[in-house]
């Protein structure tokens, strides 16, 4: 069993800071966030998920629709 990685809590002014590079970094590549990105990577950078759990969500959602 993998341990998991404990990250440090990062204050709204680093999540706020965090969120926006990412968003214009899509947004310098042509790219759009769909609202279900924005709030998966709001988990992450807020440290209430890793990205294995979010990875483990999405496979098991589009396993489900097939």
């Amino acid at each position: 069993m993998k341990r998991k990685v404990q990250r440090k809590p990062v204050s709204a002014e680093q999540h706020k800071n965090m969120m926006r590079c990412v968003a214009g970094i899509m947004a310098i590549e042509g790219l759009t966030m769909s609202d279900a990105s924005i709030h998966n990577l709001d988990r992450y950078v807020s440290g209430h998920v890793d990205y294995q759990e979010i990875l483990s969500e999405l496979k098991a959602k589009y396993q489900r629709e097939k």
